[in-house]
């Protein structure tokens, strides 16, 4: 595997870039901040016309050691044996119908000799369960499936994916990659720290949880969380997410608390938690969510031989508020468990795929670090 990596900071460095090989994937994560970005896009496509060009926009670029804004990061890619092919697929407006786009989508894809699937969309994390939902249910139970949902610098405008080196909306694109030399592992973890005891969602309606223990929601979180937290759920809420487990999830996943509701005490969550989940409310505490990202790298360093040649990191949006300038310090813990020799990309997204360790069916997540590396036998 061949591997060119590109910190991109102006036009100029577009029109610079040379590669000594033709790649076979390029990823590029990028702010729409980018002095046009648009144009700059289409400037790298023409440059290399024969790549699969993929990513997303951002919420913070990450490339080796660095946590960046307002940049493109490009890796470019050739393999030595392995196989790749985009798929893709628009998203209706019906967000009912996700979880049948997502079984139609990968009944679309050729599953023989398929090793894994790297995946990108825009679709609002609300959704994109149901549209991971759909895609397990028929996806072989040997693939597995790492990725992450687009984001952008505020909660105003619009998130995009690159596909094929052009800004699109609405859309779901998936990497497919074939053969046996590949190897490929993941991880997921976020470190947070429990704040009171699990307890069960007794009511709750599509993305709200009305009551938990027989409680209005909203009652049973405030006797829980420091007040200055519910002044501004949309900025604070962040540092108390929720630990949601339920028989969607073998295991339990974090999930982020996006506003609440006073006039039905209700919690306004970033996926349907259907009646009947159990919860606990978490607390950051910023020691312990470096040092989550960093064991979600070294669990995958510590237990496999081979080398890891790329790792892809992808971390949410809501830990990079949570964690302010130290933001830095979560990406230097996790690069640090690989060899030097390891190139690493990755950015700050609105919702994070992957499995965890060694399991084989994925998960979205909120307000975790996700790292997966790749190299080839």
């Amino acid at each position: 595997m061949r591997i060119f990596q590109q910190l991109i900071t102006s036009k100029a460095q577009i029109e610079a870039l040379s590669l000594t090989f033709v790649p076979d994937v390029i990823f590029l994560f990028a702010s729409l901040k980018f002095e046009d970005i648009d144009k700059a896009l289409t400037s790298i496509q023409q440059k290399y016309t024969q790549a699969i060009i993929i990513g997303g926009t951002t919420a913070g670029e990450i490339i080796d050691q660095q946590v960046i804004d307002d940049s493109i990061v490009l890796s470019a890619v050739k393999f030595n044996g392995t196989k790749v092919k985009l798929y893709g697929k628009d998203l209706p407006t019906d967000v009912s119908q996700y979880f049948e786009v997502g079984n139609k989508f990968v009944q679309d894809i050729d599953q023989e000799d398929l090793k894994h699937i790297f995946l990108i969309s825009d679709v609002q994390t609300l959704h994109a369960s149901n549209l991971l939902k759909g895609i397990n249910h028929k996806l072989k139970s040997h693939i597995s499936v790492t990725g992450g949902l687009a984001g952008r610098e505020s909660y105003i405008g619009s998130n995009y994916i690159i596909d094929l080196g052009s800004l699109k909306r609405n859309r779901v694109i998936a990497l497919a990659m074939y053969g046996d030399r590949l190897q490929v592992n993941y991880n997921a973890q976020g470190g947070w720290d429990s704040y009171g005891v699990e307890c069960l969602v007794t009511k709750s309606e599509k993305n709200q949880i009305l009551e938990i223990d027989g409680l209005p929601a909203l009652d049973f979180y405030k006797s829980v969380v420091e007040p200055n937290i519910l002044s501004d759920v949309k900025q604070l809420g962040f540092k108390h997410p929720i630990k949601v487990r339920n028989k969607d999830h073998s295991n339990p996943v974090i999930r982020a608390l996006l506003d609440i509701d006073e006039s039905n005490k209700s919690l306004i969550m970033a996926e349907e938690i259907p009646a009947g989940s159990y919860v606990r409310i978490m607390k950051a505490n910023v020691d312990r969510l470096i040092l989550g990202a960093e064991n979600a790298a070294k669990t995958i360093a510590q237990q496999n031989k081979h080398e890891h040649e790329l790792a892809i990191l992808i971390s949410c949006s809501g830990r990079r508020k949570v964690l302010g300038k130290l933001a830095k310090e979560e990406v230097e813990a996790v690069v640090q468990q690989f060899p030097s020799t390891t190139k690493s990309i990755g950015f700050y997204s609105y919702g994070e795929i992957s499995p965890f360790f060694e399991k084989p069916k994925t998960s979205l997540h909120n307000l975790t670090m996700c790292v997966t590396t790749f190299s080839e036998l």
